[in-house]
Order: structure tokens, then sequence, then C-alpha cells
């Protein structure tokens, strides 16, 4: 198995174990972790994904290089929390905008406007 392939496999898995929480519901640390697992895991297979294309294709995308040094400038603000950790609105929004800069770099890898 390829690592492009262990990573989606991992990020499969992780998809499979994210939960929604409702008002009143107690956000547990796993929830977080797994964003967590999920985004790092996704920026390290959007890295070989881009270094893929730019192989075949001989170019790179400006947007795409810099929505991936955003998102690994942005993943250094953020770690596994463990019971009892306070997880502000900012820790979750960090993985929210490191969630949405690979979803940018993906779609521009695809050749399509970004609605």
């Amino acid at each position: 198995m390829s690592l492009i392939e262990t990573q989606m496999a991992t990020m499969k898995t992780l998809i499979d174990k994210m939960t929604y929480v409702s008002h009143g519901d107690m956000v547990l640390a796993d929830h977080t972790n797994t964003f967590y697992d999920y985004a790092v895991t996704a920026l390290s297979a959007l890295k070989e994904l881009y270094d893929a294309y730019k192989a075949r294709y001989g170019k790179s995308i400006d947007v795409v290089d810099e929505c991936i040094k955003v998102a690994d400038q942005r993943i250094k603000y953020m770690g596994r929390v463990k019971y009892g950790d306070v997880v502000a609105t900012r820790d979750h929004n960090i993985i929210i905008d490191v969630l949405k800069h690979i979803e940018v770099a993906l779609v521009a890898m695809a050749g399509l406007p970004y609605p």
C-alpha cells in the first residue's frame, strides 16, 4: 500500500470516528483529537499529492503553495488534548482554518474555481 493509500485509509477511519455534538453535550478530548489527527493526516496527504502534481505537470500553483504554507503555520498552534483540558473556540477554529486551506488547495489542483 502506498503512502497516499495509507493516509486515505487513515482519514476514512477518522471520519468514521467523528461524531456530532449538540448544545449541552459533553465535548470529549477524543472529539477534538480526532479532528486534529484528521487535519494532520490530510495536510500530509495534500503535500504528497501536490508533490506528485508538480512532478507530473512540471509547475507549481501559487494558491496551493500559499495554502500549504498557511496550513503548516496554523497546525503548529494545534495539539492533542487530554481529559480536563479546556478547548477554546480558538482551538476549534484553528482546526477548521487548516481544513479550509486544504480544501482550497485541492480545488485549485483540480483546476476548479473556488466558490
